[in-house]
């Protein structure tokens, strides 16, 4: 199956194997592993910024981490897989330092791989088990730029279902509906794209504002959103930061980052007003404060 990997830490060890893509606060490496189609996103602007680490976390299956010592960083870096449901991580580095990340992150329930750097052993890492897609068909759009000759092209991930030449979805937040013209995977034209691929999308009579990033195509009206979310909120026992109503906060999802107010705490479900309209989907919803630290205060799924 297909799969996109976070990767922090030691970025030469990916430049030095897999081939460097688009760039905007993450940049993207994609290879063909195991006849898979393989995806890292390396959050260059993480540690100074913490929506790079969760917009890509937010469209992860695994991680990897590469690095020679444990430090905040690296704790909110854990942490973020945590929130985002990521259970596969490969680690590089010093055996003791490997020993330290496996006492970290066992009461997470998160697998961990010890690695070399080498190819072989993310061949290993990526035949390993890979957890199921969504069901519903979603595309998450995080570049979208005008091509002469061709018109409004994106750059996103298919998180479910699967796309198709000529599929009409709609986008969140436009509204717009829009038909696909042609998939490329790693620059080759393709008539599908499977969950958790990498894909390039040219449109039919499409605008630049149709798809800006962060849009969210979906092959459904019964998509609903709202100005407030009510979510199901799970925090770390870890984390000594707690929220309180009033607080001004972020909540993160799939490449979206949206300004919002914590308005009521009820044991842990928390009402959030947010200054634009979200979906409301079966995906996980982190909640950021800027000043605090962490800045990972928690995260759940809308409540029933």
């Amino acid at each position: 199956m297909n799969q996109n990997i976070i990767f922090y830490g030691n970025e030469e060890i990916l430049s030095s194997l897999f081939k460097k893509g688009s760039e905007t606060d993450i940049r993207y490496y994609n290879y063909k592993i195991a006849g898979n189609e393989v995806t890292f996103l390396f959050p260059f602007k993480f540690p100074e910024r913490i929506q790079p680490l969760v917009n890509a976390c937010s469209v992860a299956n695994k991680a990897v981490v590469a690095v020679n010592q444990l430090d905040r960083s690296v704790g909110e870096f854990i942490l973020s897989l945590d929130y985002y449901e990521i259970k596969s991580l490969g680690f590089i580095g010093e055996e003791n330092v490997f020993n330290q990340m496996k006492k970290l992150v066992a009461p997470l329930g998160i697998d961990i791989f010890h690695m070399s750097g080498k190819y072989e052993d993310f061949e290993k890492f990526v035949s390993s088990g890979t957890p199921s897609p969504r069901k519903s068909t979603i595309v998450v759009i995080d570049q979208s730029f005008p091509v002469r000759g061709t018109g409004t092209v994106s750059l996103g991930f298919v998180l479910g279902g699967q796309i198709r030449k000529h599929m009409v979805m709609k986008s969140y937040p436009s509204g717009k509906s829009v038909d696909i013209k042609n998939i490329q995977v790693m620059d080759v034209d393709v008539d599908t794209a499977e969950p958790f691929t990498r894909v390039g999308i040219a449109y039919r009579n499409t605008e630049l504002e149709d798809v800006p990033k962060g849009s969210i195509l979906y092959d459904s009206d019964s998509m609903s959103s709202a100005e407030t979310i009510r979510l199901t909120v799970r925090r770390n026992p870890a984390v000594n930061v707690t929220p309180n109503i009033g607080d001004k906060v972020q909540l993160n999802f799939l490449f979206n980052n949206i300004n919002a107010e914590i308005s009521d705490i009820s044991d842990q479900i928390y009402l959030l007003d947010l200054d634009r309209k979200a979906p409301v989907l079966d995906v996980p919803y982190s909640i950021t404060n800027l000043n605090s630290t962490p800045r990972l205060l928690g995260a759940g799924k809308p409540a029933d």
